[in-house]
């Protein structure tokens, strides 16, 4: 917006190769337009590194990205899977795609507590900003300009908590606490194949509808897919399904514990922060998080 050029051809500010933005740099950004904004910005390389996914550890589990070209009509780009929260982009002063968004594990917004859309709600088009021709907001879509921001239902409350599990699951991977490679966690669930128009399909290429009612599924059992447990993607997929009812309260406890465990003393001026007091914070924090969640459950 700031140079003036629309998405499509803000690759020429880069020398891209055919001049074409492409949502693909994002996942593999070409080491000379790295350094081309590296001179141009003044940044340090780990700053615009980080805004980038690459060597990124939740690969297998972000939503696949469709940017061929081709007849607007018949491209397979208005099948796009990218997905967002309309809310989110009625509230920004300048509309952006979140990363958390490009996750497939994710189907609701956690703030607002509704679900995500990966189509537009007036031509049922693919998300796909970069292609746009025109300097218009990201809220527009790209094939029939139609505001992307109407509401969406609200996401039912088994569903977000077994997503707010998995979350706390990756961030723990990203953290360190989890192996990467071909055994992680997210290489894992990426792994399990569902059932999409007659053929096995990784999460990551599944429409929204699928994904969420797959989550609807999951927390409700899913009792023909634990038939076929043997498989140790999908086995993984039931486990967290059946904990992820008792997540919530099992860190409620463990911070109830910690602070029942904690013998108040005399208050002094010490740097170091008082644990019970943490942890205090924590429960409340956790309440919160609890009661948010509740009034975001769709009335009777």
């Amino acid at each position: 917006m700031a140079n003036g050029i629309p998405p499509q051809y803000f690759g020429r500010v880069l020398d891209v190769a055919g001049g074409d933005w492409s949502a693909k740099l994002d996942r593999d950004l070409p080491g000379r337009v790295l350094d081309l904004l590296i001179a141009r910005t003044g940044l340090p390389v780990e700053d615009i590194d980080g805004l980038a996914l690459i060597s990124d550890p939740l690969a297998r589990l972000r939503v696949r990205q469709i940017a061929r070209t081709g007849d607007v009509r018949t491209s397979t780009a208005r099948v796009n899977r990218l997905q967002y929260c309309p809310p989110c982009l009625k509230e920004d002063r300048a509309p952006f795609f979140r990363r958390g968004w490009s996750l497939a594990t994710r189907v609701s917004c956690f703030r607002h507590g509704c679900r995500l859309r990966d189509h537009c709600p007036a031509c049922g088009g693919g998300i796909a900003p970069a292609r746009q021709n025109r300097l218009l907001p990201q809220h527009f879509c790209v094939w029939c300009d139609a505001d992307l921001r109407k509401p969406t239902l609200p996401a039912e409350y088994d569903v977000q908590r077994l997503e707010r599990l998995i979350d706390d699951l990756l961030r723990m991977h990203v953290a360190g606490h989890g192996g990467h490679g071909k055994t992680s966690l997210p290489a894992t669930l990426g792994a399990a194949c569902f059932t999409f128009n007659g053929e096995p399909t990784p999460i990551s290429r599944l429409p929204h509808r699928v994904r969420y009612a797959l989550f609807r599924q999951l927390t409700d059992g899913m009792t023909h897919f634990q038939e076929r447990s043997e498989h140790p993607a999908i086995d993984l997929w039931t486990r967290i399904a059946l904990a992820a009812p008792k997540h919530s309260d099992l860190v409620a406890s463990l911070s109830a514990e910690i602070t029942s465990r904690i013998t108040p003393r005399a208050k002094t001026r010490s740097r170091h922060p008082d644990l019970a007091d943490l942890q205090q914070v924590i429960v409340r924090l956790h309440s919160n998080r609890r009661t948010s969640l509740a009034t975001a459950m769709p009335a009777n």
